[in-house]
């Protein structure tokens, strides 16, 4: 994970380099006829400029030590190329969820079993873009919303008083809690075509009142690499 941390520093690292000399060359040029600003001055009848895309996305990230999936979607509107707002969110992939020994006791005086931990997080998207008509451009994407976790019995069973096994949905859910998150982060982005970008992220995701049985309360808190594929106007 530190590898990957410092491969995508390096990586906005000379984004931003590239991003500042294509500023630098369009200093001298007249952009008042391609762009306009949200809280400038316009001519009567003039329009803000008004996008939207949606985006799926994959990120690799940890929990504790363990490595975790997050597949994702996200969909927004862009207001005067540079800002978005939108919703965005994110599930554990792991096909199986997260195994974690010592949760719960199926009977009374038994060893303490493992499970699995499953779940996701979302909310509103908020994200400013640098020199968005750049072929290579940096943004910066803050998501603040919610999660929601919980650990479910892997074998989808649970003993019940009457010394019977069931398979009842609701039963085999073991303990689960919702929290604040908050991830802001950094892309660089590279527009393919016209109609469709590329983004490399790196964000930190934390969660200041996550709290569910077993696990540490800062399992959450780590930083994600992500990649994710846009479709829309921009």
């Amino acid at each position: 994970m530190k590898k990957t941390i410092i491969s995508l520093f390096c990586l906005m690292l000379f984004v931003s380099v590239h991003a500042q000399d294509d500023l630098t060359q369009q200093k001298g040029k007249n952009e008042s006829s391609d762009f306009k600003t949200v809280f400038g001055k316009h001519k009567p009848g003039s329009k803000i400029p008004l996008g939207y895309f949606l985006e799926f996305n994959a990120a690799y990230t940890m929990f504790g030590s363990r490595s975790v999936f997050l597949p994702g979607i996200s969909a927004g509107v862009i207001l005067n190329h540079h800002w978005t707002i939108g919703l965005s969110g994110n599930m554990l992939g792991n096909p199986h969820g997260l195994h974690y020994d010592s949760i719960y006791y199926d009977t009374v005086g038994q060893p303490m079993k493992g499970a699995t931990l499953h779940g996701g997080y979302g909310g509103l998207l908020l994200e400013y873009t640098l020199l968005p008509k750049s072929a290579v451009h940096v943004s910066f994407p803050l998501l603040i919303g919610m999660g929601y976790m919980f650990f479910r019995n892997p074998d989808k069973y649970t003993h019940n008083k009457n010394h019977n096994w069931n398979s009842d949905g609701q039963n085999h859910k073991i303990a689960d809690t919702y929290c604040f998150v908050i991830e802001p982060g950094v892309r660089a982005e590279f527009n393919l075509v016209k109609i469709l970008r590329m983004g490399i992220t790196l964000s930190y995701r934390y969660s200041p009142n996550f709290d569910l049985v077993g696990i540490s309360k800062t399992e959450l808190n780590q930083f994600n690499a992500k990649l994710s594929f846009r479709l829309g106007k921009f």
